[in-house]
C-alpha cells in the first residue's frame, strides 16, 4: 500500500468516526478530542495501543467530559457538558475539521511521516494545547508510556499486520476491509445474525419481513425486504421500481464467528446481487470484524459490457471502498 493510499484511507476512516462523535453532542466541527475518540476505536495499531493503556471509547469520552468541565470551572462557568445523544452524522451535513485538528493531519503526512493512524496519534499526543495529554492523564494513562509503546511495537511507517495479511480480490466488484467494534462479540453477533436487524447497519435496506419466505429453516432461507427510498432527512431517493424489492438470503452461519448474507433483486433477475461475508474475532475491549463484499454478476455479459467494465474498473473500486466504509460505520454506530 502506497503512502498516498494509506493516508487517504486513514483520513477517511478517522474523519468519519470523529465527525460521528462530534454529531453525538450536537457539534458540526470536529476538534482534536473527537479525533482522539476516533483513534480509540480505530482498527489498526494506534487504536490497539490506546485501548491497551485504558483509553477505550467510554473511558476517553469520560476523560474528555471531565476536562471540558474543568476548563469551564477555571473560567468560573458551571455550565454542564452538552447532552450526549445518538450519532446523527449520517443524517445531517455541514461538518468540518477545526484548524488545529487539520494541522494534526498535515503534520502526520509531512515528509518523513507515514500518514497512518500511528503518525496521527503521535502528532495528536504532542499537540501544544495540552488537552489530549490531560485527557490521557484523566484516564490514568501516561503520554510517555503510550509513545514508548507506539515505537516499541513497530515503526510508525509500518503497515498494520492485519491489513498486510488481508486477502485482496482481483475483481473490481469485490473488496475486503476490517474494523474494530467497541462491543462484546456476542452482542455484535446478535446484531449481524438477525435478518430483522439488517436495516440498522445496511443503509440500502429499509425493512425486512418478520418471517422467512418459503421456508422455516434459517440457514438457506430467504426474507423479503424493502430498499431504502428516502434519505434520513425525509427527501426522496430515486430508486427504480425493479430495485425496490430485495430478497435477502442467508448463505452461511457459524455462531459468533461468521455470517454471510446475499441481497438480490427479484424484479430485476439480470441485475447483480450483493454478498456480504462478515467474520468476527474477539479482541480486547471489543470485536474485530472482517467484511468481504462483492457484487455478483448474473450470467455472462455481452462483450461491450466487459470492455466498459474494464474502463470503469478504478471507479468500481472507489464505489466498493465507500460501500465497505458504510458497512463498518453502520455496524459500529449501533454500539456507540
Amino acid at each position: 500500500m502506497s503512502k498516498f493510499t494509506r493516508s487517504a484511507d486513514t483520513s477517511h476512516r478517522l474523519s468519519l468516526a470523529a465527525m460521528e462523535e462530534a454529531s453525538r453532542v450536537g457539534l458540526r466541527t470536529a476538534d482534536i478530542e473527537h479525533l482522539l475518540l476516533a483513534l480509540t476505536i480505530d482498527r489498526d495499531r494506534a487504536g490497539r495501543v490506546l485501548r491497551r493503556h485504558g483509553l477505550t471509547l467510554e473511558a476517553a469520552r469520560a476523560g474528555v467530559a471531565a476536562q471540558h468541565s474543568a476548563q469551564l470551572a477555571g473560567l468560573g462557568v458551571s455550565v454542564g457538558e452538552p447532552d450526549s445523544g445518538r450519532i446523527v452524522f449520517h443524517e445531517t451535513d455541514g461538518y468540518t475539521w477545526s484548524d488545529r485538528a487539520g494541522r494534526i493531519f498535515t503534520a502526520a503526512n509531512a515528509r518523513g511521516n507515514a500518514g497512518d493512524a500511528v503518525a496521527v496519534l503521535t502528532e495528536l499526543l504532542a499537540e501544544p494545547s495540552g488537552l489530549i495529554e490531560a485527557v490521557v492523564q484523566e484516564v490514568g494513562a501516561s503520554r510517555a508510556a503510550i509513545e514508548h509503546d507506539l515505537v516499541s511495537s513497530g515503526s510508525a511507517a509500518s503497515i498494520d499486520e492485519h491489513a498486510e495479511n488481508r486477502p485482496r480480490s482481483s475483481s473490481p466488484l469485490a473488496g475486503t476491509t476490517e474494523g474494530f467494534i467497541p462491543a462484546p462479540t456476542a452482542e455484535v453477533w446478535s446484531l449481524l445474525a438477525d435478518p430483522a436487524r439488517i436495516p440498522e447497519w445496511e443503509p440500502s435496506i429499509a425493512s425486512v419481513a418478520a418471517s422467512p419466505e418459503g421456508t422455516t429453516d434459517q440457514l438457506g432461507g430467504s426474507w423479503r425486504a424493502r430498499a431504502t427510498t428516502t434519505r434520513p432527512d425525509g427527501t426522496e431517493l430515486k430508486v427504480a421500481p425493479a430495485f425496490r424489492r430485495v430478497r435477502i438470503g442467508l448463505l452461511a452461519r457459524e455462531p459468533e464467528r461468521r455470517v454471510v448474507w446475499n441481497l438480490a433483486f427479484p424484479d430485476a433477475p439480470r441485475a447483480n446481487s450483493r454478498t456480504i461475508d462478515i467474520t468476527l474475532e474477539p479482541e480486547a475491549d471489543g470485536t474485530r470484524i472482517r467484511i468481504a463484499f462483492s457484487w455478483d454478476r448474473a450470467g455472462d455479459r455481452p462483450r461491450r459490457h466487459r470492455v466498459l467494465g474494464f474502463v470503469l474498473r478504478p471507479a468500481y473500486r472507489v464505489i466498493i471502498w465507500v460501500q465497505l466504509s458504510q458497512l463498518v460505520s453502520g455496524i459500529s454506530r449501533v454500539f456507540r
